[in-house]
């Protein structure tokens, strides 16, 4: 009897198993022989009956079993999905959505009908590689049921790769399998199984469990948007429940800060209910678009936002430049209503962090710890102070494996107030307008001409580059900055000193 848990065919898992309890239960024996190269041969043996075929019932002739068993796919889809009957379910949306994972198409069905009786949302796969396409392809599955013995791939592999992604409190899996030894049990929870039925199980079993496990799926998804998952994956927590006061972990990662320009003149204008309406719109625009990047929010600090980036430091940067152009695109829409518009600065620094829980016995509280978060603070301080969108430190760019997508300009060098070693920095204007963009690109070699000038105490020879850059762009408020500061410098003169490090005593 083939008891591999992947095989080249489907349907001989659950099959022979059952077919020996037959058998057995009817005082019969089945036995093997095999034959390397050659195959097996099955035999079984019967009892003789003890009635004759006169007294008992009829039997049924082979040509009649089609109409009992579904000998096609086709025939399989056909059998009537039962009507759904009255039973709440959901997680804040219309229908909880299930993904069953089994390779036999006849166990699909069964349990696809048990669960659209009580309104649940199913998909399907038939094999390990589908279900995990499927998965990476939709991230709104709320639980998954998984065959164990599936050809290519079997469950044990097929969870333990959902588990590379997902907590068990974010995807909740429940093995259904034949295989009913310990070990098995065992091996099932150790690569990640929230739950184990052994077949054949009853339908109000299945969808216990399943009603279970969807309860706590959603008490933790409430807790995820208090304290991120990436947040509790960090430092080797998989629950809310597991943490402790003191769990800490340092990383090297990238810090993301951002915060709306001249906000408190703009909320002014605003009643209290306003503002509240227009930050929660705001943040809303903002946030999926840093998890899409793989990035988790670590606070909003009312019309400013904290992130991290633990991997792929590239996406960090990517994020920038897509939530300007949707800031661009939140401006349209407000010019065409004459309402204010928003400009947004953004700073990315990277370097070590300590992220852990800290607090008392009584009140925890995630939090972020490094001088790198200081650091990162003040390159959003500086998109103010310079005119730009985004500034990136220069450890942050020599992180960026892949810098040909965008356009940096560099700044110079930076001593930030409470700060003893200057900092060099960058813009990335990639997230500009289109037309300023394509215009810093046209005058890109000029600016750099006016900086090398300007770094060598050169400032006529750097004024008269800069106002070169503006007649070409006129809105590039960078180049204005630096027009004005050489300008300045070439009247008033500057120390012996003088290295072109900008020392900042406010943020």
């Amino acid at each position: 009897m083939e008891d591999s848990l992947t095989r080249e065919y489907g349907g001989a898992g659950l099959g022979l198993t059952v077919t020996k309890q037959l058998v057995e239960l009817h005082g019969g024996q089945v036995s093997v022989t095999s034959e390397p190269g050659k195959g097996s041969t099955f035999t079984f043996t019967l009892p003789a009956s003890e009635v004759g075929r006169s007294d008992g019932e009829p039997a049924i002739p082979a040509s009649g079993l089609s109409a009992i068993i579904p000998s096609t796919m086709e025939e399989i889809k056909d059998i009537e999905t039962p009507e759904e009957e009255n039973e709440i379910v959901g997680l804040n949306r219309d229908k909880v959505r299930i993904l069953i994972v089994d390779d036999e198409p006849v166990n699909r069905k069964v349990l696809e009908n048990h669960l659209l009786r009580v309104g649940y949302e199913v998909f399907q796969a038939v094999d390990g590689p589908q279900a995990l396409e499927f998965i990476n392809k939709d991230e709104k599955i709320d639980l998954v049921l998984l065959d164990i013995m599936m050809p290519k791939m079997s469950g044990y592999e097929v969870c333990h790769r959902i588990r590379d992604v997902y907590l068990p409190s974010e995807l909740p899996v429940v093995m259904l399998t034949a295989k009913n030894r310990v070990t098995d049990l065992v091996e099932g929870f150790h690569v990640g199984a929230n739950d184990y039925l052994t077949k054949p199980f009853s339908k109000d079993v299945l969808l216990s469990r399943i009603k279970a496990h969807l309860n706590l799926h959603q008490i933790h998804r409430a807790s995820g948007k208090f304290v991120p998952s990436e947040f509790l994956r960090a430092v080797g927590r998989e629950s809310i429940t597991e943490v402790q006061l003191g769990d800490h972990i340092e990383q090297e990662v990238t810090i993301f800060f951002s915060d709306i320009r001249d906000y408190t003149t703009l909320s002014e204008a605003m009643t209290p209910e306003e503002n509240f309406q227009f930050i929660n719109e705001y943040v809303g625009r903002m946030g999926p678009i840093i998890q899409a990047h793989r990035g988790f929010i670590s606070q909003y600090l009312g019309d400013g936002i904290m992130a991290i980036f633990p991997k792929e430091l590239d996406n960090a940067l990517a994020a920038c430049v897509e939530m300007q152009h949707s800031i661009s695109a939140y401006n349209k829409t407000q010019g065409q209503l004459s309402a204010p518009q928003i400009t947004v600065g953004m700073g990315l620094h990277e370097g070590p962090l300590i992220m852990g829980i800290i607090g008392d016995a009584e009140r925890n509280d995630p939090a972020t710890i490094a001088d790198s978060v200081n650091i990162a603070s003040r390159m959003e301080g500086l998109t103010k102070y310079y005119g730009a969108n985004i500034i990136v430190s220069e450890d942050c760019l020599n992180t960026i494996t892949n810098q040909d997508p965008f356009h940096f300009r560099y700044l110079g060098k930076v001593q930030v107030k409470g700060k003893q070693q200057a900092v060099g920095i960058y813009e990335c204007f990639d997230g500009d307008l289109p037309e300023i963009k394509n215009l810093k690109v046209e005058s890109m070699s000029l600016f750099e001409e006016g900086m090398k000038s300007y770094l060598s105490k050169d400032f006529a020879q750097s004024t008269a580059l800069f106002d070169n850059v503006l007649k070409t762009n006129p809105n590039d408020r960078v180049a204005h900055y630096f027009r004005n500061r050489a300008a300045r410098y070439m009247l008033d003169g500057v120390e012996d000193d003088w290295d072109g490090v900008e020392k900042l005593i406010t943020k």
